[in-house]
């Protein structure tokens, strides 16, 4: 609760707070930016407590922009937790040193580098190590979203989480108290699922991205049609979110990226291409 005649002070401190937040170097003013200018010129920096929800079909690039963003806030300072529910440890961490050193994962897999790759995947590990904060994956598969909250919970108290990420809602499995109230209504659960991860992040001030599952009519839809509604149970999922972005490929061997921001309640919303 917060009077009227208690607000103006408590906005002062607010304010006085950016202003000398504003003459700290960028590493230490704890944003959370966008590694694109694209992005950044219709989203500003995450608030805490916001949610972002991040949706595409199948092959999309969903795990990939997660991944890059997790990374960018990492390089910059920001601890991230990467809860994901699909991918096991060995791929990310492959997906990881292909992105950084161009060597095929095929190769990786093999272990057979030749000295030049050896010397090149080393350099990649010397160069995200020196990174100013860092990411804590967690692998979720078959977890509630209880449970992995509550590892992300564990983290924020180690200290090594300033955002999360939850690569993808629909994975997740139903609690017994979601089994209890919602039944067979997958999409009921995942909206509560949804409100969890919300109030959660509200709770923490975390600002937290959730990525999303088109529905079948969003899949195949064409990118001058497609908005929220074609995220899977959208009803329930955006109406939390603070921002929805939506992105679309033609195929998945496509290297264009049409990219839709489809909802933001501190900003506008636009679209724009970019190249993967």
């Amino acid at each position: 609760r917060m009077l009227w005649q208690e607000s103006f002070p408590v906005y002062e401190q607010i304010m006085a707070k950016r202003t000398a937040d504003a003459l700290l170097p960028e590493s230490e003013r704890k944003l959370l930016t966008w590694p694109w200018q694209s992005w950044r010129n219709l989203i500003d920096p995450l608030d805490p407590g916001m949610l972002v929800v991040l949706a595409a079909g199948d092959g999309g690039g969903k795990t990939l922009y997660a991944e890059c963003l997790a990374e960018h806030w990492a390089k910059t300072g920001r601890n991230v937790v990467f809860l994901h529910f699909e991918l096991n440890r060995a791929l990310m961490l492959d997906r990881r040193m292909v992105r950084h050193t161009g060597i095929p994962r095929r190769v990786l897999k093999e272990g057979r580098l030749s000295a030049d790759q050896e010397r090149i995947r080393q350099s990649a590990n010397a160069r995200l190590k020196g990174w100013l904060g860092g990411i804590t994956y967690i692998h979720t598969p078959g977890w509630t979203t209880e449970k992995a909250l509550s590892e992300v919970n564990g983290c924020i108290g180690k200290g090594l989480c300033d955002v999360f990420v939850v690569d993808y809602l629909e994975k997740a499995a139903p609690s017994p108290r979601q089994q209890k109230t919602y039944g067979t209504n997958i999409f009921a659960r995942e909206a509560d699922d949804v409100e969890q991860i919300k109030s959660f992040a509200e709770q923490h001030e975390l600002p937290a991205l959730l990525l999303a599952q088109l529905n079948k009519i969003g899949k195949g839809q064409q990118f001058q049609n497609l908005d929220k509604t074609a995220i899977r149970g959208a009803g329930e999922k955006t109406e939390k979110a603070n921002i929805v972005v939506l992105l679309h490929r033609e195929t998945n061997e496509s290297t264009i990226v049409k990219v839709r921001i489809d909802k933001n309640t501190v900003g506008p919303t636009g679209s724009f291409e970019q190249f993967m």
